[in-house]
């Protein structure tokens, strides 16, 4: 059975940080899907842990963009003291591209979380 993003067991910290990605990331991207994967979707995460993110958009990212969106989730990390990871993807690219054919692609159809 699938997590909802608030059975997720996260630190205070982690969790207003992930919210907060998701906020900056849709007030300037056209995103679709914002998803938790990885150890933390799994339940397996440990102190050591990253929380790995998986943003799927609407429209094609340019280098610029993806750039941007690393920019926002570096603050992020430092104003909450967290350490996320971002993978970014386009719909089309995620569903149909080269994405749906590597591992990270069923991870993340088994394991994710939706924001």
């Amino acid at each position: 059975m699938r997590l909802e993003f608030d059975d997720l067991v996260l630190a205070k910290e982690y969790r207003e940080a992930v919210l907060e990605a998701k906020k900056r990331l849709t007030e300037q991207y056209a995103v679709e899907l914002l998803v938790v994967f990885g150890s933390v979707a799994r339940g397996e995460a440990d102190e050591e842990s990253d929380l790995d993110l998986l943003v799927i958009t609407k429209e094609m990212v340019t280098h610029r963009d993806r750039n941007v969106m690393s920019d926002i989730i570096f603050d992020v990390n430092y104003a909450y003291g967290t350490n996320l990871s971002l993978v970014v993807v386009d719909t089309f690219a995620w569903n149909k591209g080269v994405y749906s054919l590597i591992p990270l692609y069923s991870e993340v159809q088994r394991d994710g979380v939706i924001v």
